[in-house]
């Protein structure tokens, strides 16, 4: 039986979003050589805010159709601070990618450690 086979859509964004997927990317390939019996293809998508400056698209079609195909996506960090839509609201794929893909709802998780102060005033 072949190993299964997954396409990756990459849309590593702005500012650091690059640098972190690059390494992203680097511990994945380890992973899959180390651990074997399943082999992922990666393609790097424009998208972002600097994508924005360049094309006038935030999160072109010609992407999101092929993260439509892909089996899964990987999303970078996106936006930039100088770069906003003409009514000044920032520019955000990832909210685009979640409305259509149905996913309504960015949930971190948060954890509280014992001896951390917590991230929230009342973690209740």
């Amino acid at each position: 039986m072949p190993d299964p086979h997954l396409n990756i859509a990459v849309f590593a964004g702005d500012g650091i979003g690059p640098e972190v997927m690059a390494s992203a990317l680097t511990v994945l390939r380890e992973v899959q050589r180390r651990v074997g019996g399943f082999r992922c293809d990666y393609e790097e998508l424009p998208a972002g805010a600097l994508c924005y400056r360049d094309t006038g698209e935030s999160l072109p079609r010609a992407s999101l159709e092929r993260a439509e195909a892909a089996d899964a996506i990987l999303l970078g960090a996106c936006g930039w601070p100088e770069v906003r839509y003409p009514d000044g609201t920032e520019i955000r794929p990832q909210v685009e990618l979640r409305f259509h893909f149905e996913l309504y709802a960015g949930v971190r998780p948060i954890r509280y450690y014992p001896g951390v102060p917590p991230a929230l005033v009342n973690p209740q």
